[in-house]
């Protein structure tokens, strides 16, 4: 089932902001946790793109790397980082769970993917649980199944947006030579063409000219 909407996502055409909040929206329900994130890595920075269980000004945030050592320890590796539920390492997320606005994480589950697009680095896939014990052997050994398809959407979703790039470019050069060049005369009437050989015969006279 979730594969088949996973999948099923891949093929339908979709706005990126939904095709990207929907594939979180479907993380959250098959792991029945409290948040999951997609971030994309911007230089030494995690930028949320779509979120599931956060409040909606987490969305603005940005979370330097260096800084989040549990987000650090997600992006060093490819496999699944799942973190012990008395973890000492700071969430990234305190205060800004839905369920625990402004407060800090009690002892929770967390675990997260690095997530790679054309064999480099994109960004990464966190998801949190205020139930210790959510994320066990399985729900690992699904995430790493998931991934996959997870990069396969991201990598759909950067396609998508240079092609619209790319029509809009040969949109706005088709428009342009429409258009007509400054002092062009259009048309090929017996009017017209009288009407030029008259000008070429005055075009070296001081005679003033009425059109």
């Amino acid at each position: 089932m979730m594969e088949e909407a996973l999948l099923a996502d891949l093929v339908a055409e979709l706005p990126s902001a939904v095709r990207l909040q929907r594939l979180v929206h479907t993380l959250h329900q098959r792991f029945r946790c409290g948040a999951v994130v997609l971030l994309r890595l911007d230089d030494d920075t995690l930028r949320p793109l779509a979120a599931v269980g956060l409040v909606q000004e987490a969305l603005g945030r940005r979370f330097v790397v260096a800084q989040h050592p549990r987000l650090a320890a997600i992006l060093s590796q490819r496999e699944p980082t799942w973190f012990e539920p008395d973890s000492r390492l700071p969430d990234p997320y305190d205060g800004l769970l839905d369920e625990h606005v402004g407060e800090p994480l009690p002892v929770h589950d967390c675990m997260g993917v690095s997530l790679y697009v054309e064999g480099k680095l994109w960004g990464a896939l966190t998801l949190d649980a205020l139930h210790a014990g959510t994320f066990g052997d399985d729900a690992r050994r699904d995430l790493q199944r998931y991934t996959l398809v997870i990069e396969a959407a991201i990598r759909i979703t950067r396609l998508e947006h240079e092609n619209r790039g790319l029509r809009l470019a040969r949109s706005d050069v088709l428009e342009a030579t429409r258009m007509p060049a400054d002092g062009e005369i259009l048309g090929q009437s017996q009017i017209i063409a009288e009407l030029l050989r008259e000008l070429e015969v005055v075009a070296d006279s001081e005679l003033p000219v009425l059109l």
